[in-house]
């Protein structure tokens, strides 16, 4: 588990360097190319934003190990550890999975559309269609496992981990 884990963070975190740091420079290109009208400024924000596709895609499962996805922690905060790791378990079977698998079918059939014609663009953005809900999915998987550990006494803290100590032990 440990290994797939690695793995999904790895691609997590070189996909948000390139990324970014391509967005950035893609950024200042086009504010050079409207003083210096180099006409390259129409195909630019579309590369922008595929990029931010593929980021956004590509680190859903990096993002949910971390735990670095948006919730409200009203009620959380105050609950126990074996609490959130049910939460985190049941939530991960019945909403995370199937959602993955949902996204992972759709974005397969894109690709496979994608097949007859498409720029470079185009079959980055579907390609990480399929590979961001497979590395979630993979993640979740190892939340779930992860938390089975915990809840039967295996494991000295829940997951995901997080940095707060929510989940650790109480």
């Amino acid at each position: 588990m440990d290994w797939i884990d690695l793995g999904i963070r790895g691609i997590g975190v070189v996909t948000a360097w390139l990324t970014i740091v391509s967005i950035a420079a893609y950024g200042a290109l086009q504010m050079l190319d409207r003083k210096l009208q180099l006409g390259v400024s129409s195909y630019l924000p579309d590369l922008s934003t595929s990029l931010l596709f593929i980021l956004i895609f590509l680190t859903f499962g990096y993002t949910y190990l971390r735990d670095g996805h948006v919730r409200v922690d009203v009620l959380r905060r105050h609950w126990s550890a074996r609490r959130i790791a049910w939460i985190e378990l049941i939530g991960g079977l019945f909403v995370l999975l199937p959602l993955a698998a949902i996204l992972t079918y759709y974005g397969w059939d894109g690709l496979m559309r994608t097949t007859k014609y498409a720029e470079t663009q185009l079959w980055a953005e579907r390609i990480a269609g399929v590979i961001g809900p497979i590395l979630l999915a993979l993640a979740g998987v190892i939340v779930a496992l992860r938390n089975l550990a915990f809840l039967a006494g295996k494991r000295a803290q829940g997951a995901p981990e997080q940095s707060g100590g929510l989940h650790n032990g109480e």
